[in-house]
């Protein structure tokens, strides 16, 4: 039991199914006129471990998919949260109170004013992590589609261009009657 909880522990990713070829010894055949960002994006892809490393990294899945606007909003985002979250945290442990504890009877204003900022704070830190990685993941696949759509694309008209030029078989009927 000890080895295999320790076998499991050592695993630094989370595959459901089993992977049958190595990614890192096939070199992909790429196109000439492809650009490294290009090539970088294909590469990516969302797994399991980047949906735990985003909820460590705020805007992990962002920054991956190379939308770094969108990360730092909300790098930024989830920092203030987590600021809100430890000022309601430390104003209400100063009068003896929890951020989850019973609003409804509570006549002090300013007691629910910090509950509701750890509410709000920790909503906030919950949707940043959820808006990160299903969106992240959405634009990252976008990305992938658009530039397997141009590159495949130019690989046909190429293809047509580079071509030959052969005789055009047209559809005839031909009779033909000797004597």
């Amino acid at each position: 039991m000890f080895v295999l909880s320790a076998l499991l522990l050592q695993a630094q990713d989370f595959d459901i199914y089993k992977r049958k070829t190595d990614d890192k010894v096939k070199i992909p055949s790429l196109n000439s006129s492809m650009e490294l960002n290009e090539f970088q994006l294909l590469s990516r892809n969302a797994r399991m471990m980047d949906m735990a490393y985003a909820m460590i990294v705020p805007g992990y899945m962002h920054f991956k998919a190379k939308e770094y606007k969108t990360g730092y909003y909300l790098l930024g985002a989830r920092m203030a949260a987590y600021g809100g979250l430890i000022y309601s945290y430390y104003s209400l442990a100063d009068q003896g109170e929890s951020i989850f504890g019973d609003i409804k009877n509570k006549d002090n204003y300013q007691i629910k004013q910090y509950k509701y900022i750890g509410i709000a704070s920790v909503s906030i830190i919950f949707g940043t992590y959820f808006f990160d990685w299903i969106h992240g993941k959405v634009m990252l696949e976008k990305k992938q589609e658009m530039i397997r759509y141009k590159y495949g694309f130019k690989i046909q008209m190429e293809g047509l261009t580079s071509m030959k030029p052969r005789q055009q078989a047209y559809p005839s009927f031909w009779i033909s009657y000797r004597f």
